[in-house]
């Protein structure tokens, strides 16, 4: 179980952070992701995981489209307020380049001639929806300039992921948002320190969130205002595959159950199969 952790500092900057390494592993197995999907989906879960907890309601939803036109092809993650996220990718064995510092080229596997796109549905008559243009491909840069872009909202992101072979070993992220009228010299202050905030996956191997948040902004008045769990679910049931099978009309579907035999749907975030014989497919149409 991951365990996310927000603080105020000194009134005036709200820090989130969240060790991450059981969802990116997670994802890591529903989708037999190579080490560079790993790392560009991992990073994207965790700043949904980030985002998702900032809604009221546990039925708030969150969906973010990475599409950069690189080799991983479109990433899809999602999260809800409950603590909830999934992830879907459409080249999850993409092949992985390593740069010359050591590092994977996750900004070359996603792309950058694209968007990110975030769609928040929050119980009103229609979703909210900003865009923005990738920047780097590396995901926490996209990140930033989506919300100083889109949303008007001056912060902070940086996310990482280690890993081990095919198993991540550390993954986190922190995301700093300022508050109106926070005072220059705390501003100046706290953007010293994001600076140095680098290879966030070393950070968070073998430390919590609450204690990356203390080894960096110890030196402040630090109000800790939550804790909790976040894990990666999936939503899917029996009776929203029935609507996408019910989707396909009765004459395609039987047409299907006659060529194949049965109708089998695969969830894309979780890779749970649904099946649906002869006599389920009949049961659906009466």
């Amino acid at each position: 179980m991951s365990v996310l952790t927000k603080a105020i500092v000194e009134n005036s900057v709200v820090v989130s952070a969240i060790e991450s390494k059981d969802i990116v592993n997670r994802a890591i197995k529903v989708h037999s992701l190579s080490p560079v999907a790993a790392a560009a989906m991992g990073r994207a879960l965790t700043m949904a995981a980030l985002m998702g907890k900032e809604f009221k309601n546990k039925n708030d939803y969150l969906t973010v489209i990475i599409d950069g036109n690189g080799p991983l092809g479109k990433i899809t993650v999602c999260a809800d307020g409950a603590g909830h996220v999934k992830g879907d990718i459409v080249n999850p064995v993409a092949e992985t380049v390593v740069k010359p510092d050591g590092h994977l080229d996750v900004g070359g596997a996603v792309g950058k001639d694209g968007t990110l796109t975030v769609i928040k549905d929050i119980g009103l008559k229609q979703p909210y929806v900003g865009t923005s243009r990738l920047v780097s491909g590396e995901i926490a840069q996209d990140f930033a300039y989506y919300f100083a872009d889109s949303e008007q909202q001056p912060c902070g992101v940086t996310l990482g992921v280690g890993l081990n072979r095919k198993r991540c070993k550390s993954a986190g992220g922190v995301w700093v948002q300022i508050l109106p009228n926070c005072p220059e010299d705390i501003l100046n202050r706290v953007e010293t320190i994001m600076y140095a905030m680098d290879e966030m996956s070393y950070q968070f191997d073998g430390s919590t969130a609450e204690q990356v948040i203390r080894r960096f902004f110890g030196e402040f008045d630090l109000n800790f205002t939550e804790s909790v769990d976040v894990s990666y679910k999936c939503n899917c049931n029996k009776r929203k595959i029935n609507r996408i099978v019910r989707s396909l009309g009765k004459e395609e579907a039987m047409s299907i159950v006659e060529e194949m035999g049965q109708i089998e749907v695969c969830c894309h975030f979780c890779g749970k199969k649904y099946i649906y014989d002869r006599e389920e497919t009949e049961k659906l149409f009466r």
